[in-house]
């Protein structure tokens, strides 16, 4: 069972009911996992004798309804969300500088079913300014470590199994880094893709090639949500590689709470088109 299968196992307990009842419409707790997910990949950074440093601190800033809506569970959904990326860094081989931290925030500026997610790093002793990533990192790691005056302090003790980081260098005045591209190896036999529909678990199975996702009877995937267009999405796939294309629609597609026009997908990924949620998933991989 992978990362997000534990997650939504556990959430699944936290939360009591069917997830369609409570976040319809809304963000789902499993978009942002997978998006925490694929924040930690996207931000890594290689080190010194090959070792990978992602942020330890990651923030989710939400729209007023989302935030009011997840309120009930916020403390235990952010150690779960905490859990999860820690689970994530294990598995990839990665390292922090301190533990996993998520914050729910809340943001008057973003819509219902809207959030973002940003990540930094930061020292876990008092007092210490965090530092947001950049593209490339010093190489002279003995430098002072900002919100520090004096020779830099030892390094936090390392997480069990992993060698101990070095001090961070400063990061001030660089570029964040760009995005990277994660999750989407070559095919391997008997994988299954699939499409799960939240709320009834009802699992659709793509066909090679066009999958269209709608409301109307011309749809390959019919959902009976007044929020979705009749034809509003088609899931492409190419060979060991699906892909999301948005049809014009009227409400948008969102994949892991961002719109977008057309994105290929990883497994756990989820996509919101009107009130409805699909998570993609490779059976068999």
């Amino acid at each position: 069972m992978g990362v997000l299968q534990r997650f939504e196992r556990r959430l699944e307990g936290m939360v009591g009911l069917a997830f369609a009842r409570i976040f319809k419409g809304k963000v789902h707790p499993a978009e942002i996992a997978k998006a925490l997910q694929r924040e930690a990949t996207e931000q890594r950074k290689v080190m010194g004798e090959g070792r990978v440093l992602v942020p330890n601190v990651y923030e989710v800033r939400l729209g007023p309804t989302d935030y009011d809506n997840l309120s009930e569970w916020s403390e235990q959904l952010a150690a779960e969300l905490a859990d999860m990326v820690a689970e994530h860094v294990d598995d990839e081989g990665f390292q922090t500088f301190g533990d996993v931290q998520v914050r729910l925030e809340r943001d008057d500026e973003l819509h219902t079913g809207v959030f973002e997610v940003a990540s930094h790093v930061a020292d876990p002793r008092a007092g210490q300014r965090p530092q947001r990533f950049a593209t490339d990192l010093a190489d002279d790691w003995g430098g002072p470590v900002p919100g520090h005056d004096g020779p830099p302090p030892p390094p936090p003790p390392a997480r069990p199994g992993l060698p101990p980081l070095p001090p961070l260098p400063s990061l001030r005045g660089q570029e964040p880094a760009g995005p990277s591209v994660v999750g989407r190896s070559g095919q391997r036999p008997g994988v299954t893709h699939v499409l799960v529909v939240d709320g009834p678990g009802t699992r659709h199975v793509l066909g090679a090639g066009s999958n269209v996702i709608g409301r109307g009877t011309e749809a390959d995937i019919r959902l009976p949500d007044t929020g979705v267009s009749r034809k509003h999405v088609d899931v492409v796939l190419e060979g060991p590689v699906a892909s999301v294309q948005d049809l014009g629609s009227t409400n948008g597609t969102l994949v892991n709470g961002r719109r977008v026009g057309r994105q290929p997908l990883s497994d756990g990924d989820v996509i919101r088109i009107g009130h409805s949620v699909l998570v993609y998933r490779q059976d068999g991989a």
